[in-house]
């Protein structure tokens, strides 16, 4: 596996759609929930967020490698850059340490988004008539 053939302007620019509209949509919501404390709030911010990377995932891996490590190094990835640029965020839009987004509760939660990724990349290339291609 080669690192410059996953690494590309096309991952990074799929990564930032993904972000760019994530992070204010989810910010949106949470700020209305806090307002409101209504429940919908979260509910429809917990269904958003898989969904969304679920559909990014789909459209970048359509035209991405087959292989189960380009879709490994892809979740892994991005959510690793979805925590850096949470972390960069979260003081000068919530008023949080930038440690608040590495604790135990917020990884767990995000295991679930790891997996939209996954299944975005496996679902890309279901019934596409494609062998799926050999790491070897």
């Amino acid at each position: 596996m080669e690192v410059k053939t996953i690494f590309t302007k096309r991952w990074f620019g799929f990564f930032f759609l993904m972000f760019l509209v994530w992070y204010p949509v989810t910010l949106l919501l949470v700020t209305m929930y806090e307002i409101l404390l209504h429940p919908v709030f979260l509910l429809v911010g917990n269904i958003f967020t898989p969904l969304w990377i679920l559909l990014v995932s789909y459209l970048y891996f359509r035209k991405a490698r087959d292989d189960w490590s380009a879709r490994f190094t892809t979740a892994i990835g991005w959510m690793a850059m979805f925590f850096l640029l949470s972390a960069v965020l979260a003081e000068p839009v919530y008023g949080y340490s930038w440690t608040s987004v590495f604790t135990w509760d917020v990884v767990n939660a995000n295991w679930m988004n790891l997996a939209a990724i996954l299944v975005g990349g496996v679902a890309a290339h279901k019934g596409t008539g494609r062998e799926p291609t050999s790491s070897v």
